[in-house]
């Protein structure tokens, strides 16, 4: 009975307990800081993107990581402007997602795509194959 090596690609990447963990972090850090839980709330969701980027570049992708670098950093861009000009914080959350989701549209045709497909084949298992 002729044999075969089986290899698993097992995707590897930091736990997901660990990256809401520091998001949790820095959204505390920041709300107390601010004395504002919209600026903590915000300050979670950068950290999130800024996950998404550092996830992005471990993966040897900065084309992707490029893009996912656009909503945090308008994000961050817009909450400090909109603070400068006197805008309350409740006010100053929902205008910055707004705007940076508004500005990571308007760039997404801009940036370089490097689009790849994949074509897997499918096949039954056998029972064989399953059991030792």
């Amino acid at each position: 009975m002729p044999t075969t090596e089986t290899t698993y690609l097992v995707k590897v990447s930091p736990p997901s307990s660990l990256r809401t963990e520091l998001n949790i972090v820095a959204a505390v850090l920041t709300g107390n800081r601010t004395d504002s839980f919209w600026f903590g709330l915000l300050a979670f969701f950068i950290a999130m993107g800024a996950g998404r980027v550092l996830g992005a570049l471990i993966r040897s992708r900065p084309d992707r990581a490029l893009y996912k670098a656009i909503w945090p950093g308008a994000a961050t861009g817009f909450a400090f402007l909109f603070d400068a000009i006197g805008l309350p914080p409740w006010a100053n959350f929902f205008v910055s997602c707004i705007a940076a989701s508004l500005t990571k549209t308007a760039l997404r045709d801009v940036l370089p795509r490097r689009r790849t497909w994949t074509r897997v084949q499918w096949r039954r298992i056998d029972l064989d194959e399953l059991l030792p």
